[in-house]
C-alpha cells in the first residue's frame, strides 16, 4: 500500500523557502509591494510570483546578485501547492485553533513535563500540535496549529490531542499563541 503524497503546506514548506532577503526584496522593489511570508498576499500575487521564479519575466526572483534562482524541485513544490487552492480559497495552510477546554502542563516524572490540550477538529484526517516558534533562557514559545484535512472531508468533529513534552530544569514557562490569543503558562 502506498502512502498518498502530503500536500504542500504554506507555514511549513513554502514560507521557509522564501528568505529574508527575498521578503525585503519584493517589499521594496515591487510595487505593490509583496510579504512573501503572507499566505493571502502570496496567494493573491501567485502567479506574479511564479513567473518570478521561473525566470519568465523581465526580473527573475531571486536575482544572481543575491542567490541566484530557485532549483527546479522547489518551483515544482511551489506549483504543487498552487493546486491545492482555489480562486477564492488559497493553498494548503495551517489554522491557529485552540483548545477544548484549555492547556494542561502535568509532571511525568523526575524532571519530565507534558504539555497537552484537546481541541476538536472539524473532521476526520486533520492533525494538530504544538509547532515551537521561539527558545529563551526558561521559556519555551509554542503555536496552537491545526492542519486541515486534504481534500476536504465531510464534517465529523473529531477530539485529537496536541502534547509537547519538556524539561523542568530547562523551562519555567511556557507561552502558548492561540486563535484566542497569546497564555502564559508556569511549569510546575
Amino acid at each position: 500500500m502506498t502512502t498518498p503524497e502530503r500536500p504542500p503546506v504554506f507555514e511549513l514548506h513554502i514560507r521557509p523557502l522564501f528568505r529574508l532577503l527575498d521578503r525585503a526584496h519584493m517589499l521594496s522593489q515591487v510595487t505593490p509591494g509583496i510579504d512573501l511570508w503572507d499566505l493571502d498576499t502570496v496567494w493573491g500575487a501567485r502567479e506574479q510570483v511564479l513567473t518570478r521564479l521561473r525566470g519568465q519575466g523581465s526580473q527573475n526572483m531571486p536575482g544572481l546578485p543575491v542567490g541566484g534562482p530557485w532549483p527546479a524541485e522547489w518551483i515544482t513544490l511551489f506549483e504543487r501547492w498552487l493546486a491545492t487552492g482555489s480562486a477564492t480559497a488559497p493553498g494548503h495552510h495551517l489554522v491557529l485553533t485552540r483548545p477544548d477546554q484549555g492547556y494542561e502542563l502535568k509532571t511525568l516524572g523526575g524532571d519530565r513535563r507534558r504539555l497537552s490540550a484537546i481541541v476538536t477538529a472539524p473532521t476526520e484526517g486533520c492533525r494538530v500540535w504544538f509547532e515551537l516558534e521561539s527558545v529563551a533562557t526558561g521559556q519555551r514559545s509554542y503555536t496552537l496549529y491545526l492542519e486541515p484535512a486534504f481534500p476536504d472531508q465531510p464534517s465529523d468533529p473529531t477530539p485529537l490531542r496536541a502534547a509537547e513534552t519538556l524539561l523542568r530544569s530547562e523551562v519555567e514557562r511556557v507561552v502558548v499563541r492561540d486563535a484566542d490569543g497569546t497564555r502564559e503558562l508556569v511549569v510546575p
